[in-house]
């Protein structure tokens, strides 16, 4: 994106960690407080509860190992057992608990984010790989769930585990003995900071990797055919065979820090137990008031110590994953300049009467589309658009749908600037056909209604009025026919029929035929004629057209070249002339009638 982020809004770049990403990935928690903090209350109970084994069975071998009394290593045994038994309902109850509220939480998120990007306006969708888009609304958002689940709660919980240990053994044992054996504890803390910001940047890394490989999967899959057509399998491979050794190389590079770290903490958790048994033994050898089960309890102790410490490290990582991916989506969320802009105009009706005034357009600096587009089209009236390809015809369609604003000039309807217009009031009276009609992956009812209730009765009377009832009870199941993804079930013209019938369900003020007649058979053709006819009729219409058959019959034709008007009027009046269209005709047609 390149949509700039001010301050204030959550970035992660250069920290390891950052504490205003993660102040803004908490708010999603707040509806959910009373489970966070049943979680909390879990890791506490289960951190006073880890120092019951080890003083248990202290209490075991001092009082019935040692003087082998039956009775009283039963005791010990069953209490142990229950401490067990606790502790695991425990940690069942606290993992529930953690992974649901993360699960609650990326769900709001995930809403919040696709409600973000369903009102940002088309240019950002121009220059994001869908592919990008999609890793940061599942998989990224999916990652955020480990900072509650694996993350935060469960580090606080290790936390306190580690300070309730540390106290009981100082309080326990002779503090030097603790001291002693603790003493490696500094240069832990040292390797723990180094691994975690070494891991930081592979782990940026990585979610790079797996958003240009999404991204590269995308579009290799949606544009099969023509990868096949040209026989691009083969290098098409070996693309994505590179991209995958980045991404390989990525992950191997958070898999070496990891080899390295942990065989670290596990050295110094071997040179702890060392130090206990040398110090305690040479004490207890001198006469110094240390048990066979005191060295044993301390023994366990700082493998229970060294479990969470261990741990930490990998759930820092977890949550630094967490933060990476936090901070993507949160920029997304937060950006504000490339959602589409809507003023506050609301009309419940619209008589349909378009203006462009001097309009001026670009898509990049320095390489103008439209260049001063001068054109007033009445109420009610069939306008065309004709003129070569690249000469502005469908980006003259996208600024009066709103996706784009004018660089120059303005576009009024009905009186109104186009830039005032409540962009939701707008779309409600227009309706548009292109060429390339999008078709979603369901039955023909879902697609043509999208998703409104409307009853089958005014879908069938809708058909009849076009004349392609015939088509639809052509279909297997009718109404009920999935076409697909992307309609693949249906040809071009079967697909441009139902945009058809899709616009005349939605009685618009306005129609905009986007060369909806172009790339279809005769009997398509037939009906998307007939169609025509019945849905421009009554209503103002702008007709986009290559194919100048199918603007004969309109009200007034307007003539683009190089983004400007060369020429306005009716279809023989232009012959007459001898300009632009009676050329762009005489090409189109020579040798038709000869």
């Amino acid at each position: 994106m390149s949509a700039k982020t001010p301050p204030s809004k959550p970035s992660v770049a250069g920290k390891a960690f950052d504490w205003n990403v993660l102040r803004h990935v908490l708010k999603y928690a707040r509806p959910y407080r009373w489970q966070t903090m049943a979680a909390a209350g879990l890791s506490v109970f289960l951190g006073v509860l880890s120092t019951a084994r080890p003083i248990l069975v202290r209490d075991g071998v001092d009082d019935a190992v040692v003087s082998a009394d039956w009775h009283a290593l039963y005791v010990a045994m069953m209490w142990l057992a229950g401490a067990l038994v606790l502790e695991s309902l425990g940690q069942f109850a606290f993992i529930y608990a953690t992974n649901d509220l993360g699960q609650r939480v990326i769900k709001d998120i995930r809403i919040e984010l696709f409600g973000k990007l369903l009102h940002f306006k088309m240019p950002f969708f121009d220059k994001t790989p869908v592919g990008t888009l999609v890793t940061r609304t599942v998989s990224d958002v999916e990652t955020m769930a480990d900072i509650f689940s694996d993350g935060l709660l469960v580090i606080f919980g290790d936390l306190f585990k580690i300070a309730v240990m540390v106290g009981v053994m100082f309080f326990l044992f002779d503090p030097a003995l603790v001291a002693i054996s603790l003493s490696v504890i500094p240069l832990l803390y040292l390797a723990t900071r180094w691994f975690q910001r070494s891991i930081k940047s592979a782990f940026t890394d990585v979610r790079n990797q797996v958003a240009a490989l999404n991204a590269f999967v995308q579009e290799r899959i949606t544009g099969m055919m023509i990868v096949q057509l040209f026989a691009r399998e083969g290098v098409e491979h070996q693309r994505f065979s590179a991209i995958n050794t980045k991404h390989r190389d990525a992950n191997i590079q958070s898999i070496w820090y990891f080899s390295l770290f942990f065989p670290i903490i596990e050295m110094l958790s071997a040179v702890s137990i060392g130090l206990a048994i040398w110090y305690g033994g040479a004490a207890a050898a001198a006469g110094a008031a240390i048990s066979i089960g005191d060295l044993t309890a301390l023994i366990l102790f700082i493998n229970l110590l060294y479990r969470p410490l261990r741990q930490l490290a990998d759930r820092f990582n977890t949550l630094q994953m967490g933060m990476v991916a936090s901070d993507r989506v949160l920029k997304l969320i937060a950006n504000t300049d490339d959602r589409e802009p809507s003023g506050s105009h609301v009309a419940e009706a619209v008589q349909g009467h378009v203006e462009f005034r001097g309009v001026h357009f670009s898509y990049l600096p320095d390489e103008p589309i439209l260049r001063g587009i001068d054109v007033d089209i009445p109420v009610g009236e069939t306008w065309a658009l004709v003129g070569a390809t690249g000469s502005g015809k469908s980006t003259l369609v996208h600024l009066l749908l709103g996706y784009y604003l004018v660089q120059e000039g303005e576009i009024r309807l009905d009186g109104v600037r186009l830039r005032d217009w409540n962009v939701n009031s707008l779309r409600r009276h227009v309706a548009l056909v292109q060429q390339d009609v999008f078709l979603f992956s369901d039955t023909v009812r879902n697609n043509v209604t999208v998703y409104r209730d409307i009853p089958d009765s005014a879908i069938w009377s809708a058909a009849e009025a076009m004349g392609i009832d015939e088509f639809l009870r052509s279909l297997p199941g009718g109404l009920d026919y999935d076409v697909k993804e992307r309609g693949g079930m249906l040809s071009t013209g079967q697909r441009q029929l139902l945009a058809f019938l899709r616009a005349y369900l939605r009685n618009p003020s306005l129609l905009i035929l986007d060369e909806a007649t172009s790339s279809i058979d005769s009997q398509a053709e037939a009906w998307i004629q007939q169609a025509t006819l019945t849905l421009t009729e009554g209503r103002t219409s702008l007709v986009v057209a290559h194919r100048l058959a199918t603007v004969l019959n309109a009200d007034r034709i307007v003539v683009l070249d190089k983004g400007m008007v060369v020429e306005q009027g009716r279809h023989e009046e232009l012959l007459a002339k001898g300009g632009a269209y009676a050329n762009l005709y005489e090409k189109q047609f020579f040798g038709e009638e000869g």
